[in-house]
């Protein structure tokens, strides 16, 4: 039994298919060469088609800015975590110092997916000198967000009173005996 929804497929002939043109702008070997790997006659390249340094120089301009986002949540939070010596204030202290060094070391593999090869690299718009300093410039603040806190806590030697075990013992030019 057959549903009045069903379509049969293999009652639909074929020849009788009406001839519908094809859109304006579509070429119906385009699939065909696409397969070879031609255009206009002659092999595709990936460097031939289109230029990937902008884009890749420009996704690596987003990722050095993106420690810029952090310093203003790393600022709220020690100011909220306050000066005492509590382990919340050491550990946020602690995150100051660790993660901006990790990301500093481990600065080449951050980049390296951005790095043209070829004869791209040659190119003086693909280097990444300048997105790496900045990077390592903005982890650098907040390396030194840390210290205004150790600073704060009162943990940094800033006072002469830090210093006495290193200054030298008053002399004693005279003795009373009374």
């Amino acid at each position: 039994m057959v549903s009045t929804w069903s379509v049969d497929y293999a009652s639909i002939n074929t020849a009788n298919k009406s001839k519908v043109p094809n859109p304006v702008g579509y070429d119906s070997h385009a699939f065909h060469n696409a397969k070879l790997g031609l255009k206009g006659g002659k092999n595709l390249n990936a460097q031939d088609d289109h230029d990937d340094v902008p884009i890749k120089v420009k996704r690596a301009w987003d990722v050095a800015m993106s420690p810029a986002k952090n310093i203003p949540m790393n600022a709220i939070m020690i100011y909220m975590s306050g000066n005492g010596v509590q382990i919340f204030s050491v550990m946020i202290t602690f995150m100051l110092f660790f993660q901006p060094a990790k990301a500093i070391m481990t600065l080449n593999q951050t980049f390296e997916r951005f790095e043209s090869k070829g004869a791209a690299a040659k190119r003086p718009e693909a280097d990444l000198l300048l997105p790496k300093l900045t990077y390592i410039g903005l982890q650098l603040v907040i390396i030194l967000l840390g210290v205004y806190k150790i600073n704060n806590m009162g943990l940094l030697p800033t006072t002469t009173s830090d210093w006495l075990a290193f200054l030298p013992h008053k002399e004693v030019l005279e003795y009373a005996s009374i």
